[in-house]
């Protein structure tokens, strides 16, 4: 935060960096880049930090499956929720360390996306197969 001068602004810019992972945590993204820029498109949706707008292009960067998944699923879902929820960036995570995240997301009004996790595992499985269907007919 030393590139920027105005003192009130650094210590917004320093707690906004600081409670990265709390958001990870709060909307059940995982830290992988699709859940990175999944997060970002949500932080832009909620705080209209520029520089999350900007990270958001990096999903013109992913695999075709990825930004297929991003824009069909996760930008739609962190526009969607970015926008109606409380913003996070106000919230004390000190003071919320025990609080269910459930009941903290709904407090906020943000629903928990889809499972990032189960969506690739399934297309993982879906592709196996594919393969392996792919060698039997070769056979």
């Amino acid at each position: 935060m030393r590139y920027i001068d105005d003192e009130e602004c650094a210590y917004v810019m320093q707690r906004y960096r600081e409670c990265h992972d709390f958001y990870h945590a709060l909307l059940g993204l995982p830290v992988f880049r699709e859940g990175e820029v999944a997060l970002k498109a949500f932080e832009f949706a909620n705080t209209g930090l520029p520089m999350t707008g900007l990270a958001v292009f990096s999903a013109l960067t992913m695999k075709r499956g990825e930004r297929r998944r991003f824009w069909d699923v996760y930008a739609p879902w962190a526009v969607r929720n970015g926008a109606r929820g409380g913003d996070v960036i106000n919230v004390y995570w000190e003071e919320e360390l025990e609080t269910d995240v459930g009941a903290l997301r709904e407090r906020l009004g943000i629903e928990k996306p889809p499972d990032l996790r189960e969506m690739r595992k399934v297309e993982r499985e879906r592709r196996r197969k594919e393969r392996e269907g792919m060698g039997a007919a070769k056979s």
